[in-house]
Order: C-alpha cells, then sequence, then structure tokens
C-alpha cells in the first residue's frame, strides 16, 4: 500500500513539474520579443504540446496528433485535428493555448482541461525599404532594433558604391564607342573600295578621316586588307573577262579558217562542175563511158556535203562568239549589280553606326559628366541623418505610422522605411539639355569621375 502511495506522489510531482515547466515555456514565448506579451500575427509558426494527467492509469497521456508545428494562416487561424479552426491573430501564446485547451473539453469531452503550452519557433518576417544596399524581406528574430535590422539589410546605400557603379559604366561606354566607331571605319574603307571598283578606277581612295589615322596600326591594317580585297577581286575579274576573250579570239580565228575553207570548197565544186559537163557532153556523144560521169557526180555531192559541214560549223562558231560576248557583259553586269547592292548596304549600317555612336557618346556624357556631378551636389545632403519610419499592422487591421530611430525596437511584421532628405536643388541638378552639351559635335569632350579624366570619343 505505501509502494502505490509512494507512485501516486512520485507521479504527482512529475505532473506538477510538468506543468510548471510548460507555463513557463509559454512564459518564455510570450516575452521574448520585448516586454509586453507578444501577440501573434499570420506566418508565425508555433509549436503545440498537449498533455494530460490521467489519474486512473496513473500516468501522463500525451496527445500526440496535435503536438507539432502549425503556421498561422493568411486567415488569421490555424486548423487543428478535433478542434478544427483555432484562431491566434491578436492573441498571445497563453491565450492560443487557454483556447487550446477549451476546445479540446468541448470537443473530446474531457473532465477538465488539458495541460497546453504554445511557443513561437519561427516569428513571421520584417521587411526593409528605401535608401540601403539591399531591400527586402528579412526573418526576424527576438530584441532588434532599428539599426541592426539596417546592417542586416546592408546599410545605408553609399555614394562610394554609385561612384564605383558610374566608373563601370564610364569604362564600358568608352569601349561601345571605340567599337563603334572601329566599326564605323571598317565601313567606311569598305565603301572607299566598292566605289573604286564601281568606277573601275586602279586604286582606293579612302577618306581624309582614315588616311589621316594610318600611324594607328589597326586603320593602317584595316587600308591595307580593303587594298587586297580590292586587288584579289579585280584580277579575279580580269582573269574571268580575259580567259573569255581569248575563247572569242580563238572562235573568230576558227571562223576565219572555216571561211577560207568554204572558198577553197566552192572553187572545187566549180571545177567538178565544169568537168562533169564536158564528160556529160561526151557520154552523150558516146565518146566517154558513163562510170565516169558516175564517179564524177559522187564527188561533186560529197564536197557540197563537206560546204555544208562547214557552212554549219561557221554559223555555230558565230553563235558561241555571240554566246562569249554575253558571258563577258553577264560577268561585268553582275559584279556592278554586286557592287551597288553591296555599296547600299554598306550605307545602311553607316547610317546605323552613326546614330548608335551617337546615343553613346550621349550615355557615356550621362555616365562621365553630369552623373557625378549630381553626386557631388548631392554628397552634403547625404551627410543628414536619416529619417526611419516604421509601418505597422494594429489589432484592428489598420497600418500605423511610427517615426523612429535607431534604437527603436522591431516587431515581426514591421516594414522599416528609410529616407535620406536631398538638397534642395536637387531637382535641378540634371537640366542641361543634350543639345546644349553637344553643341559642338566631334568636339572630344573630357569628365572628371572618381579622380580620373576621361575622354569622350
Amino acid at each position: 500500500m505505501d509502494t502505490l502511495t509512494n507512485r501516486r506522489d512520485a507521479w504527482r510531482l512529475l505532473h506538477v513539474v510538468l506543468s510548471a515547466g510548460l507555463g513557463l515555456a509559454c512564459m518564455l514565448s510570450t516575452s521574448a520579443v520585448n516586454a509586453k506579451e507578444y501577440v501573434l500575427g499570420p506566418q508565425d509558426k508555433i509549436r503545440i504540446k498537449v498533455y494530460e494527467w490521467r489519474a486512473s492509469r496513473d500516468t501522463i497521456f500525451a496527445w500526440a496528433a496535435l503536438n507539432d508545428e502549425y503556421t498561422v494562416g493568411p486567415n488569421g487561424s490555424i486548423s487543428l485535428p478535433l478542434v478544427g479552426e483555432i484562431k491566434a491573430v491578436g492573441l498571445t501564446a497563453g491565450q492560443v493555448a487557454n483556447s487550446i485547451g477549451d476546445s479540446l473539453m468541448k470537443s473530446v469531452g474531457l473532465a477538465r482541461k488539458p495541460n497546453t503550452a504554445v511557443e513561437i519557433v519561427q516569428f513571421r518576417p520584417f521587411y526593409v525599404v528605401g535608401k540601403v544596399t539591399q531591400s527586402g524581406e528579412f526573418p526576424y528574430r527576438p530584441g532588434l532594433t532599428v539599426l541592426q535590422a539596417l546592417s542586416i539589410a546592408g546599410g545605408l546605400r553609399t555614394r562610394e558604391d554609385r561612384d564605383a557603379r558610374f566608373e563601370r559604366e564610364v569604362i564600358q561606354g568608352q569601349g561601345d564607342v571605340s567599337l563603334l566607331r572601329l566599326s564605323e571605319a571598317s565601313l567606311l574603307a569598305r565603301k572607299a573600295r566598292l566605289e573604286a571598283e564601281l568606277s573601275h578606277a586602279s586604286d582606293i581612295q579612302f577618306p581624309t578621316q582614315l588616311t589621316s589615322r594610318t600611324q594607328d596600326d589597326v586603320f593602317a591594317m584595316l587600308l591595307k586588307q580593303e587594298r587586297l580585297i580590292f586587288q584579289a577581286r579585280s584580277e579575279g575579274l580580269d582573269t574571268q573577262v580575259k580567259a573569255l576573250r581569248g575563247l572569242r579570239e580563238f572562235l573568230q580565228k576558227e571562223l576565219a579558217s572555216l571561211e577560207a575553207q568554204l572558198v577553197f570548197l566552192d572553187k572545187q565544186i566549180g571545177s567538178i562542175q565544169k568537168e562533169l559537163t564536158a564528160v556529160s557532153t561526151l557520154v552523150v556523144k558516146g565518146l566517154a563511158a558513163a562510170p565516169r560521169e558516175f564517179s564524177l557526180e559522187r564527188a561533186l555531192a560529197q564536197v557540197q556535203s563537206e560546204r555544208l559541214s562547214a557552212e554549219t560549223s561557221l554559223l555555230r562558231g558565230r553563235q558561241e562568239i555571240s554566246k562569249t560576248d554575253i558571258s563577258i557583259l553577264a560577268l561585268q553586269e553582275g559584279r556592278k549589280n554586286e557592287v551597288t547592292i553591296d555599296l547600299r548596304q554598306t550605307q545602311a549600317e553607316l547610317d546605323a553606326i552613326e546614330s548608335k555612336t551617337e546615343t553613346a557618346r550621349r550615355l557615356l556624357y550621362e555616365s562621365a559628366v553630369s552623373a557625378p556631378a549630381l553626386l557631388a551636389r548631392r554628397a552634403d545632403a547625404e551627410l543628414a541623418a536619416p529619417i526611419y519610419t516604421i509601418f505597422r499592422l494594429s489589432a484592428d487591421g489598420a497600418t500605423v505610422q511610427i517615426q523612429a530611430n535607431e534604437t527603436s525596437a522591431i516587431e515581426p511584421g514591421d516594414t522599416i522605411k528609410v529616407e535620406i532628405p536631398l538638397a534642395a536643388d536637387e531637382t535641378g541638378a540634371l537640366d542641361l539639355t543634350l543639345s546644349e552639351r553637344h553643341k559642338a559635335p566631334g568636339l572630344e569632350l573630357k569628365a572628371e569621375t572618381a579622380g580620373n579624366t576621361v575622354g569622350i570619343p
């Protein structure tokens, strides 16, 4: 009997200790953020523990189906097995624990409320926007201040960071303008070469803006390459035309030979016809044999056939000469049309390059001159103290604006807006128009950024 009594006393002591531990966990979770009790909101993640002392069995029963982690939903509630929807928004962890215990008594029919503890395992995030290095959503931790939140967001956006960005933009802009200028020079050289081909000139007349920069190896190589292309294309065309003209001369000589052959055959035909006439007279008088007449007729027919073949060859030769003339003309006209099309395309590319170059020069001017000048005027203003504003959702769902300082406490779900006051003349810092900046097109502009002089070609 004493053993049973001692066992019950031990279980009661364990029950008291467990209840005290659960109560202490609830108290710690509700006071972790500030001195005042923390109220739950959407995206908060909580852990629920439900235990019950069952005296009939002299044991502690754990509600395993309920003991788990839950996230407060957008509707402000959590959904539990056996219990259903439990409101959590606007309540402390202890209040939610009491609500769960009461709901279990009603839904399951318990004689008394089970021991329930609710602890916060993950707070809803906070947000930082404005003049910070990295704005966005960040995980919350208890005791967070505005200054700590600012450090999590990377600190204030500094002028040096923007200077570095403008330096990169200047370097990239200079590279873009240089590449466009090189492309323009290449197109100008090609245009000069095409014009020389079109006019059948013996050499290329490059524009002064190219010939004046031949001391530059890149420009010298451009002109050399175009001259080599011009020479190769001219020699190729001349070779083809020369071959066709050689064929034409050969055909003309062949025609001359055929014409001479026709003259010879005409004479041969005339001689055979005279002899045939004489022999035919003798055959009629009986003074010559008929086979002799037949032999002359066959010879005359053979020579006439040879003359017809020669005449056909003469006509075919004249036709080949006409084809050769047409091939020479087609070759020359084809090259002319090809050069004309290439010249038109080159001019179109030159116009596009000119427009792109002007745009690149203006962007480079913006990065090298206007923007650093604006930053220089903004430097003094940025020395002013930042303005911190906290946007917090109240219990009734309204958003409240709170003017804060660096030591102000942050709560989960807060949005911290960081602003830096600007100088009074800030809005007029970039009123220079592009036309005023480019009153002298082609003039090399100079700008200073980050202590370096930058040339804008």
